[in-house]
């Protein structure tokens, strides 16, 4: 038995170090500094570090990476390794390691802000105003009175479709499960998804257990994250996508793949990622760094240019759309750890 008190094992640090999926980025080595972060004092102090760890659930792989690549071109002299993941899996990693006292990670991004909940209950986060947060807009400001975590990501979770295979493709969620799309489906999981996670708490609240019930008779393909359904209609495996990345999608589309998206009449789900540094992050000056370049007018323009809304009020998002022209619906904190709890497992009474 080891020193958690626990029988696993205990695993080093180059051994958490080979889990799927580290992607180590060391882009912008040798951009040219600009004035502003040579004046910076907390760049300084991150330079001496000399890398951060990033966990990220929020963005997929080509945004988090672009955001990596802008912020190694801002602050170069700091190499990032990333792990891109979904949610869940990411939280469960990182609980392992703060069980077998292994300090990896130093900023997590999860799309499930029950994460950060309980991260703060057992003091594994550590506080910090991010510079420019202020940019946010006013209704995901200040998501803890401590400050111990923060809005990193919103996520819009609609349908996606094949225009080949769905030509005219459901354009409200009870439609989806009403209409003929029997094996035509495709999902990620609640258990493994934050955002997918978030989406069936909305449904049950919505319409109900009859909703999920109906969806099951729909016998659709469930994969883990919500990514998955881009990657089951591209390879042309499923005609719809529900609980489906808005923004992924759409950048797909951009670059000429045969996808779309349908913004349902009966609200699209604005859930949002949420990050934080942890307590004993390893490098906390870069984590800090990093955290303030999340609400930077780089980042934002990354995020427009990869078709996510973007964090900064002040910066419009890609197409011209704004949060006002889209039906949304957001579910309340109070009560949802317990209500994603029961979505997860009446996910797994009629979903498998």
């Amino acid at each position: 038995m080891n020193k958690s008190g626990t029988d696993m094992p205990n695993w080093t640090r180059r051994r958490i170090l080979q889990g799927t999926g580290a992607t180590v980025l060391t882009l912008g080595a040798g951009h040219p500094r600009t004035a502003a972060a040579q004046d910076d004092a907390l760049y300084t102090a991150a330079k001496k570090e000399g890398r951060l760890t990033r966990y990220d659930g929020i963005f997929e792989q080509k945004t988090i990476e672009a955001i990596i690549a802008a912020f190694t071109a801002k602050y170069p002299g700091i190499d990032v390794q990333l792990l891109r993941q979904p949610s869940q899996t990411l939280y469960t990693r990182l609980r392992l390691e703060m069980q077998n006292d292994v300090a990896e990670c130093d900023t997590l991004g999860s799309t499930n802000i029950l994460h950060f909940v309980e991260l703060k209950k057992i003091g594994g986060l550590a506080s910090y105003v991010p510079k420019e947060s202020n940019k946010l807009p006013a209704a995901f400001r200040d998501l803890d009175p401590d400050h111990m975590y923060y809005t990193g990501g919103l996520s819009l979770i609609c349908m996606n479709f094949s225009p080949q295979k769905a030509p005219k493709p459901p354009t409200s969620w009870t439609a989806l499960v009403a209409g003929d799309w029997n094996g035509k489906i495709t999902i990620g999981s609640p258990d493994r998804s934050g955002d997918v996670a978030s989406w069936v708490v909305a449904m049950r609240r919505k319409f109900g257990d009859d909703y999920l019930k109906a969806l099951a008779g729909q016998k659709p393909k469930v994969g883990a994250s919500s990514v998955d359904t881009v990657t089951d209609i591209l390879a042309g495996e499923r005609a719809v996508g529900a609980a489906a990345p808005f923004s992924f999608s759409l950048a797909q589309k951009a670059a000429g793949q045969p996808i779309d998206v349908s913004m349902p009449s009966d609200d699209a789900i604005l859930n949002l990622g949420v990050t934080g540094i942890l307590a004993k992050a390893p490098h906390p000056n870069a984590a800090r760094l990093f955290a303030d370049f999340l609400y930077s007018v780089e980042c934002s323009q990354v995020l427009a240019k990869n078709f996510w809304p973007t964090l900064r009020s002040d910066i419009p998002w890609a197409e011209g759309r704004t949060l006002d022209q889209i039906k949304w619906y957001r579910n309340p904190v109070d009560n949802l750890s317990a209500e994603v709890a029961e979505g997860i497992a009446k996910w797994k009474e009629l979903l498998g």
